[in-house]
C-alpha cells in the first residue's frame, strides 16, 4: 500500500528541537526502513536553496508542493477509480482527510501511523538452511584449506 504523508503536519507535531524538514525526513525513514511500501513525504512550498527538488531515498521520496499546496500534491497523487484504495494518506488536517476520503483512499492519523510503526517488528531475515550433504561439503573444503596453509 503506498503511504503518502502530510510532511508539514507532521513536522509541526515534533518536538521543537526536530522541528524541520530534516528531522521529518530522518523520521519517516527510520520508521519505514523495514517497510516494503514505497513512501512519499509532500512538503507545502519550495524546497530551501540548498535542497533538491525532489529526493528519492530509497523506498522514500521527499517531494515539495512549489507555489502550489501539499494538499493538491497529495490528492493528486492518488489514483481515480477503484486502484485508490490501496493508498494511504497521513495527516490529522480534517479537510484533507474529508478529500482523501472521497477520492476513496484511507486515512491514517499521525498518532495511529506513529503507534503502527513502534507496534511493528523489524522483518527478520530469513537464512537458507543447509542440508546434511552440504554441512559435510563445506566441512571438506575447509579441511582441503587447512591442509594446504596460507
Amino acid at each position: 500500500m503506498p503511504l503518502l504523508i502530510d510532511g508539514n503536519n507532521l513536522l509541526h507535531r515534533l518536538p521543537a528541537s526536530s522541528r524541520t524538514r530534516s528531522g521529518v525526513r530522518a523520521l519517516v525513514l527510520e520508521a519505514t526502513r523495514h517497510e516494503r511500501m514505497s513512501v512519499v513525504v509532500v512538503f507545502d512550498g519550495p524546497p530551501a536553496p540548498s535542497s533538491p527538488e525532489h529526493e528519492a531515498l530509497g523506498r522514500v521520496a521527499i517531494v515539495y508542493s512549489g507555489s502550489g499546496s501539499a494538499d493538491e500534491v497529495i490528492i493528486g497523487r492518488i489514483p481515480a477509480g477503484r486502484s485508490a484504495r490501496q493508498w494511504a494518506v497521513v495527516t490529522d488536517d480534517r479537510a484533507l482527510a474529508d478529500r482523501v476520503r472521497q477520492r476513496g483512499a484511507t486515512v491514517r492519523t499521525l498518532a495511529e501511523w506513529s503507534a503502527r510503526q513502534r507496534s511493528a517488528p523489524p522483518r527478520a531475515r530469513t537464512e537458507a538452511k543447509l542440508s546434511s550433504r552440504e554441512v559435510a561439503e563445506w566441512e571438506e573444503v575447509f579441511k582441503t584449506a587447512r591442509k594446504r596453509g596460507p
